[in-house]
């Protein structure tokens, strides 16, 4: 009997699928006061051997507490998180505890879909559009596609698929940037970190998919938006902390690149002080990429694969790896 611990609106969710799995599972509903079992029984020495540090956490804002809670039984060998990054304090507790991880890529679909309607509202002027409808004003131009567009994305894992699967065939020509150029059919071309700077040069849209660590902290400064073309959009779905803020705002203001996208910040929510918010070339929306009406569902969903995965001994498909 293996004791596994989730919050408990998400038991409620799946408690039929636990059900159904091939294994002898003892549910352990957690919440900040305390633990009961799936009969609302209180549970007075739980040994959980695996954990779901999920959605419901965060949104309550006890994510930190879970964590806590989790390294604190020193039994809990493996844990489920709700998000692709895992930069967060309370998931770095837990790696950092030696507790196998495994990530999310529930968001990506949401976030690859984020970026292409995104990148065609501002690529087809869509806010002008609304303008003229409200001015009452009939105007018939020509505007632009973005087939024959060359991306870079920046961190070319499972999001940067979900990009370039979306974009592909519009005509879009990707360049996947990775620490190492490993051949990937979704992308037209691979290169690395290091050869970043000539691809810059080359594109018209730059997104970063990336995830935030010591190597990726500030990569977006003034000699990589220096890099980039004066007519070019900058996408940030990664992190806020990838990209200093000061360096973004001065190659704005004299056009070293064009616009930028930003659904990320350092720190967040975003100041109502901050120069982005009214900004004429920048596009500032409340890190909502991957939060997608199937979002919830996938990652329900997600954590009974897993879970079944760990408990068979079979390999955990999103598994961390420490560096």
């Amino acid at each position: 009997m293996t004791q596994v611990l989730l919050p408990a609106p998400a038991y409620e969710r799946v408690a039929d699928r636990l059900v159904s799995l091939p294994h002898q599972i003892q549910p352990l509903l957690w919440s900040s006061d305390g633990i009961v079992d799936n009969d609302g029984q209180p549970v007075d020495h739980p040994t959980p051997g695996a954990a779901w540090m999920s959605i419901d956490a965060f949104f309550t804002g006890e994510m930190a507490v879970l964590a806590q809670a989790v390294v604190d039984f020193g039994s809990v060998s493996w844990v489920q998180a709700p998000l692709a990054g895992i930069d967060a304090p309370p998931f770095q507790q837990v790696i950092n505890a030696g507790i196998r991880f495994s990530n999310s890529d529930a968001p990506n679909i949401g976030v690859a879909e984020y970026v292409m309607s995104a990148l065609l509202a501002h690529r087809h002027g869509i806010a002008h559009r609304i303008e003229h409808q409200r001015e009452r004003h009939w105007e018939q131009a020509p505007w632009p596609e973005i087939g024959g567009q060359r991306w870079v994305i920046v961190g070319f894992g499972s999001i940067g698929h979900e990009i370039a699967q979306r974009a592909r065939p519009f005509g879009v020509e990707i360049v996947g940037i990775r620490r190492t150029a490993v051949d990937d059919p979704a992308a037209d071309k691979m290169a690395t970190m290091g050869q970043l700077p000539a691809e810059l040069a080359e594109a018209d849209v730059v997104i970063l998919a990336c995830p935030l660590t010591e190597q990726t902290r500030g990569l977006v400064n003034a000699d990589f938006l220096a890099a980039m073309r004066p007519d070019a959009v900058l996408v940030n779905v990664a992190r806020g902390g990838v990209v200093n803020d000061d360096a973004l705002l001065a190659a704005l203001s004299h056009g070293t690149i064009g616009s930028a996208i930003l659904d990320v910040f350092d720190p967040e929510p975003l100041p109502e002080s901050s120069p982005f918010w009214t900004h004429e070339n920048v596009t500032v929306t409340s890190h909502i990429a991957g939060a997608g009406a199937g979002f919830l569902a996938r990652n329900d969903q997600l954590f009974i694969d897993q879970l079944d995965d760990y408990l068979s001994g079979r390999p955990l498909r999103l598994e961390v790896v420490s560096a």
